[in-house]
């Protein structure tokens, strides 16, 4: 096979991590130095060496491998000179597909110096078997990585390679994280914002106008990840960035999973396949923070096009078809000027409205005005008298709280009927549940607050209180009674669960 003219010569070095474990035989100084010194002595000149380093053989979506490709496909290559045929690749099929059928289509000659393979001479009998042999190390180097990698995530040492923004690796232990101050305080303003109502895109777009590098900028111009590559856009903040669990002090392994060392796209693992280990480094958030942002956070939230977001977005709710209320603006305009005015209807209703179709429910609608009156003149009433009557307060909430259990407990006594067998594993079930659920059913910090232990007064709600105290407010159509317009309105309680205000007024008889 003779050198086409006006025809490039490649000559391609490769090198990944478990290859530079083997010295500087492999390295890619020492693959340039055989190439070059081939290519000069057997007139393959002029030439352009490329490499890619830190790239498995397995991967064939190295950059320099892709333009080399790119070149041979549009019929600009002559000849490609390798070290060996491990450095093209150790895939069986695709080093195939190449060399023996792209290759050969466009007339390219490969080369592989310490293989003795040259198809300009002819084929080498031993080239498929040399492919085969290098697609095997492969496979049985990345089933020593999965079981080293096994044994550190179930030990608890942490298995993702780049911290998370807030957070740095420790110069004197890189296993271990620590707190970089200027990220983390970015990290604290993020969850306060969320706290106080506002929704991920409007913090983003804060964050843009505000001109704070993102993540991935910040760790390139920080130089938190070695070789990091810089992002497009560094000052670009999207609605996912952070709230990670990592936030408070825990470490997640596992999180995804690869079918093979062919196919290694990440996919999620189902929580009961990860492994979580507490208190491995320092917390940027509190649990109650992370537990007020991730309960509005279960709950999407429209920002509307004018005013603020809804305060009872995600915890309002239809009383007759179960539905989230819907949350709408509308502005008003007069003599003084405008403003806008939030309200509440069912959703399904506006559904049928939009789409014309058969209504399945009423409008059920409320202003948020109104909602916010009820909730805050019941909640007052709610922290005015459990001061008082702590003790009394503490009986209601135990007796429902047995309640529950004696349900509970019954759905099981009725399964334990039908699987006899399991019975005594059934009553260790249920008396563990009873423990769990109804002697920790109010945690001491939360009932501290219901019981007074801080300001009874407030004078207005926030996302944060309602998120806090409320699981959920359900609205009921509204009634005409002798001209009066009247709606009930009621309130569930995190914990607690629904407080009558009658009953609530009985407990100091």
């Amino acid at each position: 096979m003779k050198r086409q003219p006006d025809k490039k010569i490649y000559l391609y070095g490769r090198l990944s991590h478990e290859d530079e474990l083997q010295g500087d035989s492999n390295s890619i100084i020492n693959q340039r130095k055989i190439l070059t010194k081939y290519a000069e002595e057997n007139g393959f000149t002029p030439y352009e060496f490329i490499y890619d380093d830190g790239f498995s053989g397995a991967d064939f979506e190295r950059p320099s491998f892709t333009k080399m490709i790119e070149e041979v496909e549009a019929g600009n290559v002559a000849t490609v000179i390798v070290k060996d045929m491990s450095r093209f690749g150790r895939d069986y099929l695709k080093v195939g597909f190449y060399t023996e059928i792209l290759f050969s289509e466009k007339d390219v000659r490969l080369i592989a110096v310490n293989d003795n393979v040259d198809i300009g001479r002819g084929e080498n009998d031993f080239t498929s078997m040399m492919n085969l042999f290098n697609e095997w190390y492969v496979k049985n180097t990345s089933k020593k990585i999965r079981a080293v990698w096994q044994a550190k995530g179930k030990s608890g040492e942490r298995l993702a390679v780049i911290p998370p923004y807030g957070y740095r690796k420790d110069p004197d232990n890189p296993k271990q994280l620590v707190i970089d101050e200027e990220s983390a305080a970015n990290v604290r303003r993020i969850f306060r914002l969320s706290v106080d109502g506002y929704g991920p895109a409007q913090i983003a777009s804060l964050l843009n106008d505000e001109h704070i590098l993102n993540p991935s900028g910040y760790k390139y111009e920080h130089d938190i990840v070695k070789k990091a590559r810089p992002c497009k856009d560094p000052y670009f903040w999207n609605t996912t960035t952070v709230h990670k669990p990592e936030y408070l002090g825990l470490t997640i392994n596992f999180k995804t999973w690869s079918k093979s060392y062919k196919d290694n796209r990440p996919r999620l693992n189902p929580p009961e396949k990860q492994l979580v280990f507490e208190d491995t480094h320092p917390a940027i958030i509190d649990p109650e923070t992370w537990d007020i942002v991730r309960s509005m956070r279960q709950h999407k939230r429209r920002a509307p096009r004018y005013g603020k977001s809804g305060l009872f977005s995600g915890v309002a709710y239809c009383a007759d078809c179960g539905a989230k209320l819907y949350f709408y603006t509308r502005s008003i305009k007069n003599k003084w000027g405008t403003r806008y005015e939030g309200s509440y209807s069912c959703s399904e209703y506006r559904k049928d409205v939009q789409y014309q179709g058969k209504r399945k429910c009423t409008c059920h609608f409320i202003r948020e005005s109104q909602l916010e009156q009820l909730v805050l003149e019941e909640l007052r009433d709610l922290l005015r008298y459990i001061p008082k009557h702590e003790k009394q307060f503490a009986r209601v909430v135990m007796d429902r709280s047995a309640q529950e259990y004696k349900r509970e407990t019954a759905a099981k006594k009725r399964t334990a009927e039908k699987h006899r067998c399991r019975i005594a594993e059934l009553d260790t079930l249920i008396e563990r549940l009873y423990v769990d659920n109804v002697s920790g059913k109010i945690t001491d910090e939360r009932y501290e607050k219901m019981s007074g232990k801080f300001e009874t007064e407030q004078e207005e709600l926030t996302p944060a209180i309602v998120h806090e105290f409320i699981d959920r407010i359900i609205v009921h159509e509204p009634e005409q009674a002798r001209g009066d317009r009247r709606q009930k309105v009621e309130t569930i309680y995190n914990n607690i669960g629904a407080v009558d205000r009658l009953s609530l007024m009985g407990l100091g008889t």
